[in-house]
C-alpha cells in the first residue's frame, strides 16, 4: 500500500520558508509603519526613535537570515546520523483532560480520517521522496487487529520483537501484543476481558499499556486492572506490573494508589519510571521520576519529588552511553501528555543531595534553554541516540500543515529541529531506532511472595533531623494511604471526588501501629506487603516530628535498610558501630493507646469534644473564644471540624492543627520538605492547649490526647472510610437553610449591619446553623443579650460587618483554585478572635430580645425544617446513617493480597437502633478491615452458624439487622477472608492457561482459555471461629400512631388566584413522600397555558414531586416516576383533585374516580426548597405558568 510513496502520496519534506522572503516582507511592513509615523508627528525625535529602530530590526533580521543559513545544514546533518531503520506508531494525537487518562479516550472513525497502525521507516536518511515504509501491523495487514489505536511499541534488546498496545472500541480494553519485526507471529499477551476487577470510576474498559522489556526477558508494564482510583478525577489508576514474555505470572510490582508512568530500563537495570503521588501534598505538581527494582523493592526518588514545576516528567529514557543523562518529556498535569524534551543530568552530586535531586541545574531543556523548567509544548515520545541528539515527536509550524498533526522530529543539543516524516491525516509517534541495544544487567529477584510481610531497619532516625536532640524520638508511626477501588456518590467542590477532608488530607488511612526507637536512633520493624505505608515520628508526648509525605512498600519477604530521614543516597564515611536495633528480630508493630485501623473525625474525633469541649464551645454555657466544637453536620463536615481546620490568616496554612493546604493553587507550600516540628501536632496550636494550658491540660485522658494528636497528623481528615449513603456529600438541607435565612435578615434589622454594597446578606459562616441542635444556632444566639436562662451570647456589634474577613474560610478567596500560584499572591487577613473581645468592633447590639421575636421564630422554623430533612436522609457522618434512606453503602480500599484472619477477634456491640432494630458494630480495626462480616441471627445463644441462620454479609463496621421480626434473637458474626468478594477477582479455571499462539490469515487473535483476574484468585476463602455477640429483644413494631398520616399544610378558605404569578410558601413541616403522601385540593383552569405546574415541591427526575398539566392531561411526578391521567383536564370547571402516595403506588384521583395508577418504579429522594404553587418549583419559566384558581389545599404525610 506504502511502497516508497509517503502515506500513498508523494509528499517533500517540509522545508522552512525562505528567510529572506520573511526578511525582505517584515522589512517593508516595518518600512511601511515607520514613514507612517514620521508623516503623522514630523517631529526630529521621532525620526531618531525611527532610525534607532530600522537600524535595530535590520541588524535582527540580518542575524535571523544567517541563523536560518545555518538550520539546512544542521537538519542535513543530523538526519545523515539515521543509519537504521526506524519504528513508529500513527495514532490520533494524545488527548484527554489530564496526562494520565488518554487511554480512555478515542479518535477514530469517518470524522477522523487516517490509519492506525505500527510501522518501520527503512532508510530515514534519505530524501523524503525515496522513504521506504512498512507496515508491521494495521487493518490493511495480514494478520490484523483491525481498525482500532495501535499504540506504545516497544523494542526488545536485540531489535526483533516488538510489543504494542491495542484497542479497539471506544470503551474497550488496551491489550498488550507482541509481533515480530517482520509482521509476524502476532501473540496477545493480556486479556483483561478476564483479569480486570469491577471498575467503579469514569470512562470505560480496563487497560495494560506502555509495556518495556526487562533485561531477562519479561515484561513491565502499566496497568489498570485493580481498579483503584484517582482521588481527584476518579479516573483509573495504572501501576507497576511485571508479566513473562508468553503473558503469564502477572503480578504488580507497586502499592501506588495514584498513577504511574512509562517504564523503561536504565543501564544498571533498574526501571525508571514517573511517579504521581500526593501524600499530604497538592494533587497537581508532583509526577517525578523514581527508580524501583524489578522485583519492586528499592524504590527511590530519582528526580522533582519536591519540585513544583515541571509538573510532570513522562516518558523518561537513559541516553546511551551516559549512565547519569535521562531525556524526557516536561508536561503540565491538566493536559494530554505532550509539553517539552529537555535532559536531566543525574550525576552522583546530585544523586547524594536533597537538594540536587529537585534542582533546575540538572536540567537542559532543549526547546527552552533559558526556561529550564517550562512544561508547555506539543512534543512527546523522546529517544536520545546520544548526548547530542534526540529523536521525538513533535511539531513545527508551517503553512503546509498548521501544527495540526504531530511528525517525527530530531532535535539537537543547541536546540535546533528539523522534521523527519508527517502525514496529511493523522498524528505519528514513538519513534524508536531498530538497532540491537547492550542488555543491562539482571537484578536478582528478592521477595518471597509467599510471606505478607517485609520489614524495614533504619540506622538513625536523627539523620536529617536538623536540630533535634537526641532522646527526642520515642516512636515511629507506620501509616498506610489507601486506595479507593468502589464507588463516589459525588464530589465535595474541592477537587476531591470522594469527599475526604477541607482539602487536606486525599484518602483514608489505615493506621498499622507504633513501634519503639531506640536510643541510638535505630529501629527494626515489620510491615504488612502490598500496601503503601509511610512513616511518622513521634516524641514522648506522641507529637509529631516529621511525616514522611511519601510512600514505600514492604516487599514481601525482603528487609530494607535506610540511614535516616530524607534519605537521598548511600551513606557516606566509614561504618559506625552496631545498632541496637540491627541485634533484635524486627518488631511488629503495637497498637496505639486509642487502638488502630481507620481514623474517622466523626466517630472517633468527636466524642471528645461532646464529652470534654461542647459544654464551653458551643454549649449552654457560650461559645468560648468563639470556638465552636459541636457536632451538627455543616453544608460539607460539620460545626467543629470547620472551625479547626479553617484558613484563619493565610491560605496555605490551617492555624490550630498546623496542617498543610493540598490545594493545588499552593503547591509552593506542600511541595517543600518541612523541617522537623513544622507541621501537624508538633507545631499546633491545639495541641499546645491541650498538653500545656493549665485550663484544658487535665480535661482529656492520655487516650483521648493521643487520638487527637493522630487526627491532627493526619493532616485534617474528616471521612475516615470509603463508605457512603446516597444523599452524597453536599447536605442540601443546609444549603437552603442558609439561604432562606439570608432572605430572613435581608428583611429584617439585620440588614442594617449584615447587608452588602448591594444591600444582600453576603457573608455567612458555615457554624451559623446548628441542624442537630437549633436552639444553639450561633446566627440565633448571637444577637441575644447574654442572660441566665437563654443561650444568648452577645456577639453582635453596632458596625458593619466586614464582608471580606473569612472567619471560617477553606478557600480564601471563595474558590479552589486549581492553578499553581505564588503564595504571596493569595489574599492574607489579620484574624480577630471574636467580637466581644475587640474594642473597636462597635457598640453591642440585641437584636432579638427574646426567644418570642418574630424574626427568632422565623428562623428557627428554617432550621428545625431543614434538620428534619438532613436526619431523614443523612450523610454518613450522621446518625441513623446505617438504617434511614437505605443505609449505609460499603467502601473498599484495594487489596492486593488478602486479608488474615485475625488471631485475636475484636470487641462487637448489640444494641437496638432508634426504631428498634439490632444494631451490630466494631471498631474499624486494622485485622478487620478488608474482611467480609456474616451476620447470623438464632433463636439460642448457642446457635449453629448455617446458611439458614444468615442475616446478612457487610464489609464495615456496622450491621443494622432490618429484617428482624420481634422477638428474642441471638446473634455471631464470623470474618471471612475472600478477596472474590473483595478484590473483585474471580475462580480460577481448570482449563490449562496455554496462552496464544500467532494466527494468520488476517484472523483477530483471541484468548482461548480463562485467565484470572489477579493473583488473588488463587487463594481460597477463609473463615474465622463464629464470635457469638448475645442476645436481644427486638420489641414489637412502635406504636401506630407514630406512623399515622397527619396534617403537614393546609390553606383553607382563601382563593389562590394566579392569573398574573405564583405563591412561594416556606413550610416548617417536610413535605416529602415517605410511607403515606397525600395531596387534596380544588382547582379551575381559566387559560390552557403550555405545560403549567399548579403545585411544584421538587425538580423532575430527580427529587420530590409536583402536579402539572402535560399534554393537556394530569401528571403526577414523584422522584422519577410519573403517573400519567389519560383524559384531558377541561376548562373554567372546577375539579376536585386527590393525589395519593401509599404502598408503593403513585394514584390520581379526579372527583373521586382513579384517572391513574402506577408503581413507582424510582428510588424516593427528598426536595430541600419551597413550596411553589402556580409555579414549577425547579425553575420559574412562562411554560410552566398557571392559570385559574386554587383552594382548599391540604396535604398530608407521615
Amino acid at each position: 500500500m506504502y511502497g516508497v510513496n509517503v502515506w500513498g502520496k508523494r509528499r517533500q519534506m517540509r522545508q522552512p520558508l525562505p528567510f529572506v522572503f520573511i526578511v525582505l516582507t517584515i522589512y517593508s511592513f516595518i518600512h511601511r509603519f515607520i514613514h507612517s509615523s514620521i508623516h503623522s508627528f514630523r517631529t526630529q525625535v521621532m525620526r531618531s526613535k525611527t532610525r534607532l529602530i530600522l537600524l535595530f530590526v535590520l541588524t535582527l533580521l540580518a542575524f535571523l537570515n544567517s541563523f536560518a543559513q545555518a538550520q539546512e545544514p544542521a537538519g542535513k546533518a543530523m538526519k545523515e546520523r539515521l543509519t537504521f531503520p526506524i519504528l513508529f506508531s500513527a495514532r490520533h494525537n494524545y488527548q484527554g483532560l489530564h496526562i494520565y487518562d488518554t487511554f480512555y479516550q478515542w479518535r477514530r472513525g469517518v470524522k477522523e480520517p487516517g490509519t492506525s497502525g505500527i510501522y518501520i521507516l527503512e532508510n530515514p536518511s534519505d530524501p523524503p521522496e525515496k522513504y521506504r515504509i512498512r507496515p508491521v501491523i494495521d487493518p490493511t495487514t495480514t494478520p490484523t487487529l483491525g481498525d482500532g489505536i495501535y499504540s506504545d511499541p516497544a523494542l526488545s534488546y536485540d531489535g526483533k520483537t516488538i510489543l504494542f498496545c491495542y484497542k479497539g472500541t471506544p470503551n474497550g480494553n488496551s491489550v498488550i501484543y507482541r509481533i515480530n519485526l517482520d509482521g509476524s507471529g502476532l501473540k496477545q499477551l493480556t486479556n483483561l476481558d478476564a483479569e480486570g476487577n469491577p471498575y467503579k470510576g469514569s470512562g470505560g474498559g480496563h487497560h495494560d499499556v506502555r509495556p518495556a522489556w526487562l533485561p531477562d526477558g519479561r515484561i513491565v508494564f502499566t496497568s489498570t486492572r485493580y481498579s483503584g482510583l484517582v482521588p481527584c478525577a476518579n479516573n483509573g489508576v495504572a501501576i507497576l506490573h511485571v508479566m513473562n514474555a508468553d503473558g503469564s505470572n502477572i503480578h504488580t510490582i507497586s502499592v501506588n494508589n495514584v498513577t504511574e508512568f512509562d517504564p523503561a530500563v536504565l543501564p544498571d537495570g533498574r526501571i525508571l519510571f514517573g511517579r504521581w503521588e500526593y501524600i499530604d501534598k497538592n494533587a497537581l505538581t508532583i509526577q517525578s521520576l523514581w527508580s524501583v527494582y524489578p522485583d519492586g523493592t528499592n524504590e527511590t526518588a530519582y528526580f522533582a519529588n519536591n519540585m513544583v514545576f515541571p509538573e510532570a516528567i513522562l516518558q523518561a529514557k537513559p541516553v546511551p552511553g551516559e549512565p547519569n543523562l535521562v531525556v524526557g518529556t516536561f508536561a503540565p498535569h491538566n493536559a494530554p501528555p505532550r509539553g517539552t524534551i529537555a535532559f536531566i543530568d543525574i550525576s552522583a552530586g546530585v544523586q547524594n543531595s536533597v537538594s540536587g535531586k529537585n534542582d533546575e541545574k540538572a536540567i537542559t531543556n532543549l526547546e527552552y534553554p533559558d526556561r529550564p523548567t517550562y512544561d508547555r509544548g506539543q512534543s512527546c515520545d523522546p529517544w536520545a541516540l546520544d548526548k547530542t541528539l534526540v529523536l521525538y515527536s513533535g511539531q513545527i509550524m508551517n503553512p503546509t500543515n498548521g501544527g495540526k498533526f504531530n511528525s517525527l522530529m530530531l532535535i539537537d543539543d543547541k536546540g535546533r529541529k528539523t522534521e523527519l516524516l508527517s502525514s496529511p491525516t493523522i498524528d505519528l509517534h514513538t519513534p524508536i531506532p531498530v538497532v540491537p541495544r547492550p542488555v543491562p544487567p539482571v537484578l536478582v529477584d528478592n521477595t518471597d511472595r509467599s510471606k505478607t510481610t517485609g520489614s524495614f531497619f533504619v540506622t538513625d532516625v536523627y539523620e536529617g533531623l536538623k536540630g533535634v536532640e537526641r532522646g527526642a524520638v520515642k516512636w515511629l508511626r507506620v501509616v498506610e494511604e489507601t486506595s479507593r477501588v468502589s464507588a463516589s456518590p459525588g464530589s465535595n467542590g474541592l477537587n476531591q471526588t470522594f469527599s475526604i477532608s477541607a482539602a487536606l488530607a486525599w484518602s483514608p488511612k489505615i493506621y498499622h501501629g507504633i513501634v519503639p526507637v531506640c536510643e541510638d536512633g535505630s529501629v527494626s520493624f515489620e510491615a504488612p506487603s502490598g500496601r503503601a505505608i509511610y512513616f511518622q515520628l513521634l516524641d514522648e508526648n506522641y507529637r509529631l516530628v516529621r511525616s514522611m509525605r511519601t510512600f514505600i512498600q514492604a516487599a514481601p519477604g525482603t528487609a530494607r535498610s535506610c540511614t535516616g530521614c530524607h534519605e537521598y543516597g548511600p551513606p557516606t564515611g566509614k561504618p559506625g558501630p552496631m545498632k541496637m536495633a540491627a541485634g533484635r528480630p524486627p518488631q511488629i508493630p503495637q497498637d496505639e493507646s486509642w487502638g488502630s485501623g481507620y481514623l474517622d473525625y466523626p466517630s472517633m474525633i468527636q466524642p471528645i469534644f461532646d464529652r470534654k469541649c461542647v459544654r464551653c464551645h458551643g454549649g449552654d454555657e457560650g461559645i468560648a473564644a468563639g470556638l465552636d466544637l459541636s457536632a451538627s453536620p455543616t453544608r460539607l463536615f460539620s460545626i467543629s471540624y470547620e472551625n479547626l481546620t479553617s484558613r484563619r490568616e493565610k491560605q496555605y496554612h490551617v492555624d490550630l492543627i498546623s496542617a498543610i493546604c493540598c490545594m493545588n493553587g499552593t503547591a509552593y507550600w506542600s511541595c517543600r520538605i518541612f523541617p522537623p516540628y513544622e507541621h501537624g501536632s508538633g507545631n499546633a496550636p491545639l495541641a499546645d492547649r491541650v498538653l500545656n494550658d493549665p485550663a484544658h491540660k487535665e480535661l482529656l485522658t492520655k487516650e483521648e490526647r493521643e487520638l487527637l494528636f493522630t487526627w491532627i497528623d493526619s493532616n485534617g481528615l474528616y471521612f475516615g472510610t470509603w463508605n457512603y449513603t446516597q444523599s452524597g456529600p453536599i447536605l442540601r438541607p443546609w444549603e437552603q437553610a442558609a439561604k432562606q435565612i439570608r432572605n430572613v435578615m435581608k428583611n429584617s434589622s439585620c440588614r442594617e449591619c449584615h447587608a452588602n454594597e448591594k444591600g444582600e446578606i453576603g457573608r455567612f459562616e458555615n457554624d451559623w446553623i446548628n441542624l442537630e441542635k437549633p436552639e444553639y444556632s450561633r446566627v440565633l444566639r448571637a444577637p441575644m443579650a447574654v442572660k441566665e436562662g437563654t443561650l444568648g451570647i452577645g456577639a453582635c456589634r453596632n458596625a458593619k460587618f466586614d464582608q471580606n474577613f473569612r472567619r471560617l474560610g477553606i478557600m480564601s478567596g471563595g474558590r479552589y483554585e486549581h492553578a499553581v500560584r505564588p503564595l504571596d499572591s493569595f489574599p492574607t487577613q489579620q484574624w480577630r478572635p471574636v467580637a466581644v473581645s475587640d474594642p473597636n468592633s462597635g457598640e453591642p447590639v440585641v437584636s432579638i430580645q427574646s426567644t418570642d421575636d418574630a424574626v427568632y421564630r422565623q428562623i428557627l422554623s428554617i432550621i428545625k425544617r431543614a434538620s428534619r430533612q438532613a436526619y431523614a436522609f443523612p450523610r454518613i457522618d450522621m446518625p441513623g446513617a446505617f438504617e434511614l434512606n437505605g443505609g449505609a453503602v460499603a467502601g473498599r480500599s484495594r487489596q492486593i493480597l488478602p486479608q488474615p484472619i485475625p488471631e485475636v477477634m475484636p470487641k462487637i456491640d448489640l444494641r437496638l437502633t432508634r426504631s428498634g432494630k439490632p444494631e451490630l458494630s466494631w471498631p474499624n480495626d486494622k485485622r478487620v478491615i478488608g474482611l467480609v462480616a456474616e451476620i447470623h441471627r438464632g433463636e439460642k445463644p448457642d446457635f449453629v452458624l448455617s446458611e439458614k441462620t444468615l442475616a446478612g454479609t457487610t464489609e464495615m463496621n456496622h450491621f443494622v439487622d432490618a429484617d428482624a421480626k420481634p422477638g428474642k434473637w441471638s446473634y455471631a458474626v464470623r470474618f471471612v477472608s475472600d478477596p472474590a468478594q473483595t478484590c473483585g477477582t474471580c475462580r480460577v479455571s481448570e482449563e490449562t492457561i496455554t496462552g496464544l499462539t500467532a494466527l494468520s490469515e488476517g484472523i483477530i487473535p483471541e484468548r482461548r482459555s480463562i485467565q484470572t483476574r489477579c493473583p488473588l484468585s488463587m487463594f481460597q476463602p477463609k473463615k474465622s471461629a463464629p464470635v457469638y455477640v448475645g442476645s436481644v429483644e427486638v420489641p414489637e413494631k412502635r406504636s401506630e400512631a407514630v406512623s399515622q398520616p397527619r396534617e403537614l399544610f393546609r390553606m383553607d378558605t382563601v382563593e389562590l388566584e394566579t392569573s398574573e404569578g405564583f405563591l412561594t410558601v416556606l413550610t416548617e413541616e417536610d413535605l416529602n413522600a415517605r410511607e403515606f403522601l397525600a395531596i387534596s385540593f380544588d382547582i379551575k383552569f381559566t387559560e390552557p397555558g403550555v405545560m403549567p405546574v399548579p403545585i411544584g415541591y421538587g425538580t423532575w427526575n430527580r427529587s420530590g414531586w409536583f402536579i402539572q398539566k402535560f399534554q393537556g392531561k394530569w401528571r403526577f411526578h414523584l422522584s422519577g416516576t410519573d403517573c400519567d391521567s389519560s383524559s384531558p383536564v377541561p376548562l373554567n370547571e372546577w375539579l376536585h383533585m386527590d393525589l395519593i402516595v401509599e404502598n408503593g403506588r403513585m394514584t390520581i384521583l379526579q372527583n373521586g374516580q382513579t384517572a391513574a395508577q402506577v408503581p413507582i418504579s424510582k428510588p424516593l429522594a427528598s426536595w430541600f426548597g419551597d413550596l411553589y404553587l402556580g409555579q414549577y418549583s425547579d425553575v420559574q419559566e412562562p411554560e410552566y405558568q398557571f392559570h385559574g384558581e386554587m383552594k382548599n389545599l391540604r396535604i398530608w404525610g407521615n
